[in-house]
Parts: C-alpha cells; sequence; structure tokens
C-alpha cells in the first residue's frame, strides 16, 4: 500500500478522538484509531470506512507500546502524527484518593503518553519529520477542586510538551499540548446530570457563554496539524471558551 501520512489517535473510538479522527480523515490522513472497547472501534472504523484501521489496546500497559508502534509502522505506514487523547478521569479529593487510584490516573494520563511519545519520536527522527500532540485540559492551567490525581496527570502534559519540542524540533518535529474545557461528550451530559448546579455555574464563567463541541477541539488538531502551523511548537493552548480566563 501507498506510504501516506499515519495518524495514531489513542481513545479514538468516541468523544474528542473521534471527531479528531475524522477531522484529519478529511484531510486525506490515514487514521489508526487505539482504544480498549473494540465495540466503539468497529462503529468508528464503520463511519470513516476507508483509510481507518484499529487496534484494540489498553494505552496503561506500558510493555504493548513498542509492538503496538512496530505493528503499525510495518503493516499501516510511517507514523507522522500522534494524538495523544486517551485518557481517565477521577473526581476524588486528595486525602480520599488511594495509591492504586493515583498510580492508575498517572499511569493512563501520563506515562502512557510519555511512553508512546517516546517511541514515536525515535521513527520520527530518522525521517526528520513528526507531529505529536498532547491532550490535556483546563486543569493543565488552572485549579479545580477534587481532581487532585486528574489534575497533576495533565498539569504534567504541559512540561512534557515544552520539553519535547526543544529536544525534538531539530528533527522538524512539533509537539504541543491543547487544554479542553467543558466539552459536550456523553461523559460530560452524564456527570451534567449528576451536578445540574455545578455546570450552571461552570456556564456562568465562560465568556463565549456555551459549552464546548468536540468539533472546537477538532478544528484546533486540524490546524495544528496541517502546513499552516508549522511554526507552533511548544505550546499550551486552552480551547475552552475562555474558561481559564474568567472570575
Amino acid at each position: 500500500m501507498k506510504k501516506n501520512d499515519v495518524a495514531l489517535i489513542t481513545g479514538g473510538g468516541t468523544g474528542i478522538g473521534l471527531s479528531i479522527a475524522k477531522k484529519l480523515h478529511s484531510m486525506k490522513k490515514t487514521v489508526v484509531l487505539t482504544g480498549r472497547r473494540k465495540e466503539k472501534l468497529l462503529e468508528a472504523k464503520k463511519l470513516l470506512k476507508s483509510r481507518c484501521y484499529i487496534y484494540e489496546n489498553d494505552i496503561s500497559d506500558l510493555n504493548s507500546i513498542p509492538q503496538l508502534t512496530n505493528n503499525i509502522e510495518k503493516n499501516i505506514g510511517p507514523i507522522n502524527i500522534l494524538i495523544n487523547n486517551a485518557g481517565m478521569h477521577l473526581r476524588k479529593i486528595a486525602i480520599e484518593t488511594t495509591d492504586e487510584e493515583w498510580k492508575n490516573v498517572i499511569d493512563t494520563n501520563l506515562n502512557s503518553v510519555f511512553s508512546l511519545s517516546r517511541e514515536c519520536a525515535k521513527k520520527m527522527m530518522r525521517r526528520k519529520k513528526g507531529n505529536i500532540i498532547l491532550v490535556g485540559s483546563v486543569t493543565t492551567i488552572m485549579g479545580l477542586p477534587d481532581v487532585t490525581a486528574y489534575a497533576t496527570s495533565k498539569t504534567a502534559l504541559s512540561g512534557l510538551a515544552r520539553t519535547l519540542a526543544i529536544e525534538l524540533g531539530k528533527y522538524s518535529i512539533n509537539v504541543n499540548c491543547i487544554c479542553p474545557g467543558f466539552i459536550k461528550t456523553a461523559i460530560f451530559d452524564r456527570v451534567r446530570k449528576k451536578d445540574p448546579k455545578r455546570f450552571k455555574k461552570i456556564l456562568s464563567r465562560t465568556p463565549l457563554d456555551r459549552f464546548g463541541k468536540v468539533e472546537d477541539i477538532s478544528n484546533v488538531v486540524g490546524f495544528l496539524c496541517s502546513s499552516e502551523a508549522d511554526f507552533i511548537t511548544g505550546t499550551t493552548i486552552p480551547i475552552d471558551g475562555g474558561f481559564h480566563s474568567s472570575f
């Protein structure tokens, strides 16, 4: 097969990940989606039809990452775009968070991102071409209560993006971190029903006076993966309707 641009998107079967997959697919990229739920991946593949491949994979299993990247490069093509989207949430205050819960969040949201970025970077360096995007959160840039483990893992991604950008820039590899705010997804809807007062407060301090759409995120990713963003690297970009700037 023709070795065209391949975009690897973790957590690509639903929500923001699927929206990113659709956007990059529309830009004529070959997309590879990973996730833990095979049925969701199959639904995404059916939706995208051509130039879409799926791998059932738990990204927190760090030992699986070298084999995953090698298989993709061997069977599909060079990974020139990596979207580190997969993650897990945990709403618990610090003193109620167990060591095991902390480790699970850090492994999924941070350690896996480092390992996968490292393995892809090794291959991108040889080709002197690549684009790595880390999906952080509004908690990357501002404090929110009740999410200690989650916020810590997401905050670290900003530092990781900056350092990788410096180390990989001479190989023409761009690295950036995007920080979605409150985006309407299936998980968002479930949480909002449980705590409507909290979400009313969130909306009241969002200058654009609306919650985000998944397309608000995928459109920025599409831009960062285009030639128009060739000179952007090492940045942390909030996509939150101004929530981080408001009081």
